[in-house]
């Protein structure tokens, strides 16, 4: 007996990387608006990277994804424009505050706030992107 195996829709996954991808950088911006140090960034790193895995275990044993349709690529290249734009747009200005305003800018701690904004900006946007629009739900 062969057990059917649920589909996963791209929405839901890019849900999930969002929530993951957002979690360190909402815990980091609410620890330094309090003025309290972060605590160990890398033991909160790396909860992030257990839960991810163990996130693509359970899709990979319980879950198909669905397959990618014209409309998903066109989203996620979408997506993945406008992300790209930003963050070249936040490393360059970083670079000129760096060079000309506030040495010691760029630490460890930017460099991963920007990776994982990046990766929460992506699926953040291909989840509005790919969200059906009103009058297309009143059709139906």
């Amino acid at each position: 007996m062969e057990k059917t195996k649920k589909k996963f829709s791209y929405t839901n996954f890019h849900t999930l990387v969002f929530v993951i991808a957002s979690t360190p950088v909402t815990l980091y911006v609410f620890c330094r608006i309090q003025g309290k140090t972060y605590g160990d960034k890398l033991s909160i790193l790396i909860g992030m990277a257990v839960l991810a895995v163990l996130q693509a275990f359970v899709q990979s044993r319980f879950y198909t994804l669905e397959k990618k349709d014209e409309m998903v690529q066109y989203n996620l290249a979408k997506a993945n424009r406008i992300t790209l734009c930003i963050v070249l747009t936040v490393l360059f200005g970083a670079v000129l505050v760096n060079d000309y305003l506030v040495k010691g800018l760029i630490c460890s701690d930017f460099c991963w706030i920007t990776v994982m904004g990046a990766i929460a900006l992506r699926s953040l946007l291909f989840m509005f992107f790919d969200a059906p629009a009103g009058k297309d739900t009143e059709e139906e």
